[in-house]
């Protein structure tokens, strides 16, 4: 399910030109356009949560009951069709760009839920999303999503966010890898978990659950608290980021070798658990 938003011009205006629509467009990073007969798409690639979105320029208007509105306003058979089993963290994302849109074009937008045309506010568009996810997963579960603390997920997307920048900030000598969503089907644990290989010099993304230790061969699996337990004397904490992120590097990076037995003692299953995307973990 799509949530679909129209964009208007007030007729008093020159007609858009849509040339200069897509240009804009290309400028922006993860779009690409496609070309149908049917209609044009300039389609988002969030390579960091693995998911799309698109914005569609068609050949009629999509818009039901558009005689009932304001006549002072045209459809421009513009429209952004934005998902809405995604966390908020993306949609406050894809909504502000949607703004930028409207003021670079001069557009308002229009909804099913409207009265009529209106100008673009992000947090009026914002509780929109909230209320039609809401109702969503009450009329059609979660499929396949799973809901984490809001506040800490939250934190965990601007990492994601920020690995090229932390990538930056320490010259490449360390390896700064996504963290990701996981569920057990057994008994529906879910967090986040991260993949370490042991010996090597990393960041430690905040509020994660699970590490995953790669060893020589081996994997293990272990829950958060037990990890640091172990290893947090071989950690420093970087302070100028995100709250609960850590370093280890250089020779202590290599000291957590001496570990390994520590941790394969601690252990879990971890053929329960199943990996997820991050846009596929919610806010509660």
């Amino acid at each position: 399910m799509a949530i679909n938003i129209h964009f208007f011009r007030k007729s008093s205006l020159e007609k858009i030109d849509f040339d200069k629509v897509l240009d804009y467009f290309e400028t922006l990073p993860n779009f690409k356009i496609y070309y149908t007969d049917e209609y044009v798409e300039a389609v988002c690639n969030d390579k960091d949560f693995e998911f799309e979105y698109r914005y569609l320029i068609t050949r009629q208007s999509r818009v039901k009951g558009i005689y009932d509105l304001n006549p002072a306003y045209i459809n421009i058979n513009f429209l952004l069709e934005m998902p809405v089993l995604i966390p908020s963290f993306l949609a406050k994302e894809i909504l502000t760009l949607a703004q930028k849109i409207c003021k670079q074009f001069d557009l308002d937008i229009y909804h099913e839920s409207f009265a009529d045309v209106k100008p673009f506010n992000v947090v009026d568009m914002l509780v929109l999303f909230e209320q039609m996810r809401a109702q969503y997963v009450e009329e059609y579960g979660l499929q396949g999503k799973i809901k984490l603390d809001g506040e800490k997920l939250g934190i965990v997307f601007k990492y994601q966010r920020s690995i090229q920048s932390l990538i930056d900030y320490y010259n490449g000598e360390v390896t700064v890898g996504s963290c990701f969503p996981m569920i057990s089907h057994v008994n529906s644990v879910s967090g986040i978990g991260y993949r370490w290989t042991l010996g090597e010099a990393a960041v430690f993304p905040p509020y994660i659950d699970y590490i995953y230790v790669e060893n020589e061969g081996q994997t293990y699996l272990v829950k958060r608290a037990d990890f640091y337990r172990i290893l947090s004397k071989y950690f420093i904490e970087i302070k100028t980021f995100l709250p609960d992120l850590y370093v280890i590097k250089g020779k202590n990076a290599k000291s957590c070798k001496k570990e390994v037995k520590k941790l394969a003692k601690f252990a879990i299953d971890a053929s329960t658990f199943v990996p997820l995307r991050l846009c596929d973990a919610i806010e509660e």
